[in-house]
């Protein structure tokens, strides 16, 4: 997998949404046990698509959000979430993104996603 400095920054941020863990913050680091980190990202991704591909589209990365989110399906509100992380770690939309840029674009969702699933 190709490294992609314009996007590293995603993996140090803070969670600001509500997170993809929901299991018991650490009570000193006030931090969830289960980030979403490249191994995680990579194996939704092997599970959504078969295997890491050099590139992905916007159904890829929609397909590995409902993996690992464990949702039934793209709804209108987590769609808009999902375009701004885009456009948070690419700058704009494209058809298709370097591997790198959609796991950073995962990573971004699941550190802002404000859990609003349905409209």
């Amino acid at each position: 997998m190709k490294k992609n400095p314009l996007v590293e920054w995603v993996w140090v941020m803070d969670e600001l949404g509500v997170g993809w863990c929901q299991c018991e913050k650490d009570s000193i680091t006030g931090k969830a046990p289960h980030p979403v980190n490249k191994p995680l990202v990579t194996k939704s991704i092997i599970r959504a698509l078969g295997d890491v591909p050099d590139v992905m589209s916007n159904q890829d990365i929609s397909l590995v959000v409902v993996d690992l989110w464990k949702f039934d399906t793209i709804t209108p509100p987590i769609a808009e979430s999902l375009m701004r992380s885009v456009k948070a770690v690419n700058g704009e939309m494209h058809p298709q993104y370097p591997t790198a840029t959609a796991m950073a674009a995962i990573k971004h969702f699941s550190n802002t996603f404000d859990g609003q699933i349905n409209a």
